[in-house]
């Protein structure tokens, strides 16, 4: 049962490249803002989302089952030249922060690889969105 339902004091999440689909998410006055892209733009629609209490509690125990205060500020990977998946992080919720990015890397992978850490992460993020399993 997720007891918690503290909201965020900061959230932001992008993951995207000069290719292949995108997202950028962030949180203002309580409310998610979101926009999917291709192709390496911006849609210009953006979207948005209100999670409940019990939602953001159950985002804030994932991301701590998954280590994400633990994570590292920056990962690249030897492959980050040529069509380059960035990402970065900003959390700030229950006194905890985290600032993180990378390009072609990600936590808990070795190289280019997409983590399962950082795949439950995204998973996460989406359900959040009301676009997640």
């Amino acid at each position: 049962m997720c007891t918690r339902t503290t909201l965020p004091e900061a959230f932001e999440f992008y993951i995207g490249g000069s290719v292949g689909p995108s997202l950028y998410v962030r949180l203002v006055d309580g409310r998610l803002l979101y926009e999917w892209a291709s192709g390496g733009g911006y849609s210009g629609v953006v979207m948005e989302a209100s999670p409940t209490p019990e939602e953001w509690a159950r985002f804030t125990e994932t991301a701590d089952r998954l280590g994400v205060w633990g994570w590292e500020p920056e990962y690249v990977s030897a492959h980050s030249c040529c069509d380059v998946i960035y990402w970065h992080l900003r959390l700030e919720i229950d006194g905890r922060s985290i600032v993180a990015r990378g390009a072609n890397a990600y936590p808990g992978s070795q190289g280019a690889v997409v983590s399962k850490e950082f795949l439950a992460f995204r998973t996460a993020v989406e359900r959040l969105l009301g676009r997640g399993p």
